[in-house]
């Protein structure tokens, strides 16, 4: 009777450990080949509709290989999130300093590298020429920073920084040039 009830036990054990059908193992591991790419056809007729509803939205559909588990998602789902992607606002960051955050916003860290000198004719500290600026996403989404705009203003007070880029997220990419100041104390402080 224990060897029986022994049996039972490891067959049991056994059949949980092996799913039913082929759609049960689909299920478990996202998406078939052949459901992402019909998806992905999907998805480009999609980004095509939004993109003529929205002019100011210019979204571009990533790369297949580029895509990630967690960018696959039914069609539908997928319309939605490219519809709120086509108001998407980058906001920039430096440490403590934040621009103005809107509802649909990334966060993107800017890191400028900026040298003052001591003005003996304003009696304070001015920005010099020099200045590089490297950046990264701070949420989740991939941010390519393509180059940076560098200009002084306020008599060398303020330095006004655009960025350009682009972000990438749940499949979809978007081109943004942002812009964010640093401004100089009167002791060579940066704020």
């Amino acid at each position: 009777m224990s060897m029986m009830k022994t049996i039972c036990t490891a067959l049991t054990a056994l059949t949980l450990l092996i799913p039913l059908s082929p759609d049960a193992i689909a299920e478990t591991n996202g998406p078939t080949t052949e459901q992402k790419n019909e998806w992905y056809q999907q998805y480009e007729i999609v980004i095509e509709s939004v993109n003529q509803s929205n002019p100011d939205g210019e979204l571009e559909l990533a790369p297949i290989y580029s895509f990630q588990d967690e960018d696959w998602r039914p069609v539908e789902e997928f319309r939605k999130i490219a519809k709120k992607r086509s108001t998407f606002k980058i906001a920039l960051t430096s440490n403590e300093k934040q621009a103005v955050k809107e509802e649909s916003a990334s966060d993107i860290n800017v890191r400028p590298d900026i040298t003052t000198v001591y003005s003996q004719s304003t009696g304070r500290h001015l920005y010099s020429e020099t200045v590089s600026v490297t950046s990264e996403s701070r949420t989740k989404g991939t941010w390519v920073q393509k180059g940076y705009t560098a200009t002084r203003i306020d008599a060398n007070q303020t330095y006004e920084i655009s960025l350009g880029g682009y972000y990438t997220k749940d499949g979809i990419v978007t081109g943004h040039i942002p812009t964010i100041e640093f401004h100089c104390g009167r002791n060579g402080e940066i704020s």
